[in-house]
Formats: structure tokens, C-alpha cells, sequence
């Protein structure tokens, strides 16, 4: 008996769905809209405005350092020009004064002696691929110990 109220609700939810997707009266048509035709003179009188001629736009000078190197924009945003470039060993271009000051830095602050201390260490021990330099480690007492020599 429950079966047959729930099939007797479907179909009376489904009359209804019918029943309100049918308009109840159907709809009229559409009425044009008559537009007034306007005269040629105007017409005339408005194509007959010149119009102004545009502006040359002037080429952009500023640039990205990688731009300037190929030589399509004369400077950069800090005002870098080709002189000031260089390319790195990755082929990307950078100013040649901080490339330098960073070697300069590499080489005699605590990071480039550092690096230089774990290569001769994993040399050492004998060390390939990924190996982590963590404290407490044999690694790192000997990188420490040849850092600090």
C-alpha cells in the first residue's frame, strides 16, 4: 500500500511540472517597432567630417635587461644600458656590477669558503649524490672542522 502512494505522488508532481510548463494563454506576436527613416541630407552632412590623423607612436626605450641585450630597447627599468650587461653562464643577462660584487662576496664571505669546505669533505668520505649536512652527523663535524681550519 505504501508503494502505491508514493507512484500515485510522482504522478501527480509530474501533472503539475506539465501543467506549468504549458503557458495558460499562449503569447501574442511580436509587434515590430517601426523606426523613422532619416533623411539623406544628414546622412551626407556626417560622412563629410575628416577625421584627425592619428600620432606616429613613439618606440618604447625601456625594457627588460634580456630586451636591451637584443638590442630592441635602448635601456632598462634602473636605467641600464648594453655596456652595463652581461651574459652569466646560464646565458641570462645581468648587470655586470653586481655579477661582479657577487663573485667578490662568493669568494671571501663564510658561504664560498663553506661550499668549499663540503666538496673536499664528501671527497673525503667518499660521499655520492644527496647526502643531508646535518648536526650531529660525522659529515658535518668534518665540514665544520676543514671550514674552521
Amino acid at each position: 500500500m505504501a508503494a502505491r502512494r508514493v507512484s500515485s505522488k510522482k504522478a501527480r508532481v509530474s501533472r503539475r511540472r506539465k501543467a506549468a510548463r504549458k503557458a495558460a494563454t499562449p503569447k501574442a506576436p511580436r509587434r515590430r517597432v517601426s523606426r523613422k527613416r532619416r533623411s539623406s541630407k544628414r546622412r551626407a552632412t556626417r560622412r563629410r567630417v575628416a577625421r584627425k590623423a592619428k600620432k606616429a607612436k613613439k618606440p618604447k626605450t625601456v625594457g627588460k635587461k634580456w630586451q636591451v641585450w637584443k638590442g630592441t630597447r635602448v635601456k632598462t627599468v634602473g636605467g641600464l644600458t648594453k655596456k652595463d650587461l652581461m651574459l652569466n653562464k646560464n646565458g641570462k643577462a645581468v648587470s655586470k656590477k653586481a655579477s661582479s660584487r657577487a663573485r667578490k662576496n662568493m669568494k671571501n664571505n663564510g658561504i664560498g669558503k663553506w661550499c668549499a669546505a663540503i666538496k673536499q669533505a664528501r671527497k673525503e668520505l667518499n660521499l655520492q649524490g644527496f647526502v643531508p649536512c646535518k648536526k650531529g652527523t660525522k659529515y658535518y663535524s668534518r665540514v665544520a672542522a676543514i671550514y674552521k681550519a
